[in-house]
């Protein structure tokens, strides 16, 4: 019962994570998305009766993982961490589930802060649509349950926050890519890619910060590699990292029940990570879930691309903007690379939707902000006190 209950406190207090200012807060928004979280807890556990789930593995700890080094690989880590909670805490399997789904409440929080964020920058309030983007039920589904998915989702929005100003949040960073590192350290490149590739392609940081996160991004960079390298028991070197992709993509041969990916060309595997099941091929209430919800991420994939000139223009100038779209087309053309069924890609690639949602909302932000007061070109933004400068194009 402490568990349980713990996770939901510490849900609730995230709402003051999402709204830091009281002249903007919307608790109306919030209590919804928490209350479909919590549904999608619910959800999640009573699908773990009917099929073969991590969540087990983790709670029940069958092979005896917790002698194992906790820093060994992300499963071990999160063995470790849930019974430890046991241990001193106690609860139920449906305890821990209540107290896993606080990790995606608070990714939650983060992702509405920086839609905020975002809005003060270009002095609009946030419209209510763009709070309705935040009901993707697969962002409530997979992130509320036992197991690596929720902490990854919130240490992506953690390090998605902390790009909108860097230089003065890199603390932050640093504590998203630690969590990554213990749960899956094969995606903390791309962050540390995301963060080099917005120092050297955007003039939006200060010289003076950029000559010191530079260095400290690349060393992250090479360290970071070498240690997802290690976990995923790979050199660096074309051969090993092939044979790495290849032995994936056999496991559809095993397990990918009639939707194993391999023998895909490499467009229709980045089409299928993200938009399968697609109607025509779902099954079932949560294959009509799964489409409804691909079906709005392909029209937000489709107005980023629409708007492809703007983002472009963005991104040359506004540091986040070059660091989602760094890190987002890594995470998906690895993703669809080694996902080996489309059940698999349904739950790893909410891991790119906040930077999907982010890239959405700052365009249509912008467009709306021009419309009201058109302006020259887009130049840097500047930091103020509390909020980024607008931006207009």
């Amino acid at each position: 019962m402490i568990v349980s209950l713990l996770g939901l406190v510490i849900s609730l207090f995230a709402y003051m994570i999402a709204f830091p200012d009281p002249q903007t807060r919307r608790f109306d928004i919030y209590a919804a998305l928490f209350a479909l979280h919590i549904l999608g807890s619910v959800g999640f556990w009573l699908m773990s009766f009917e099929s073969a789930m991590d969540a087990f593995l983790y709670y029940r700890d069958p092979f005896h993982f917790i002698n194992e080094d906790p820093f060994a690989s992300g499963t071990f880590f999160v063995v470790h961490f849930v019974q430890n909670i046991r241990h001193w805490l106690g609860g139920s399997f449906f305890d821990h589930f209540l107290f896993f789904q606080c990790f995606g409440m608070i990714g939650m929080a983060l992702l509405i802060r920086s839609i905020n964020e975002i809005a003060a920058s270009l002095n609009l309030s946030v419209p209510l649509f763009l709070y309705f983007t935040l009901f993707l039920p697969g962002l409530h589904f997979w992130t509320a349950g036992i197991g690596k998915d929720g902490p990854m989702f919130m240490a992506i929005c953690l390090a998605g926050w902390a790009v909108f100003r860097i230089n003065k949040r890199f603390v932050w960073m640093g504590l998203a890519l630690v969590i990554m590192a213990c749960i899956r350290p094969h995606i903390t490149p791309f962050v540390a890619a995301g963060i080099v590739g917005g120092l050297l392609l955007t003039q939006q940081i200060p010289a003076r910060f950029r000559l010191f996160l530079a260095p400290v991004a690349f060393a992250g960079l090479i360290i970071f590699l070498g240690r997802a390298a290690e976990s995923l028991n790979i050199t660096l070197d074309v051969n090993s990292v092939t044979g790495f992709v290849e032995g994936q993509q056999e496991l559809g041969g095993r397990f990918g029940s009639g939707n194993d990916l391999a023998s895909l060309p490499l467009p229709m595997k980045i089409f299928t990570l993200l938009y399968r099941p697609f109607w025509i091929d779902a099954g079932g209430l949560m294959g009509l879930a799964a489409s409804l919800e691909n079906t709005i991420l392909m029209y937000f994939s489709l107005y980023i691309l629409f708007h492809f000139k703007l983002l472009y223009r963005l991104s040359r100038n506004v540091f986040y903007v070059m660091y989602f779209i760094i890190f987002d087309a890594l995470l998906i053309l690895s993703l669809s690379l080694v996902s080996y069924n489309i059940g698999m890609g349904q739950r790893m690639k909410m891991m790119a939707v906040p930077g999907i949602l982010l890239l959405f909302a700052t365009i249509y932000l912008y467009k709306r902000s021009f419309a009201a007061q058109p302006a020259p070109l887009p130049q840097p933004l500047p930091e103020q006190a509390g909020h980024q400068a607008p931006a207009k194009a």
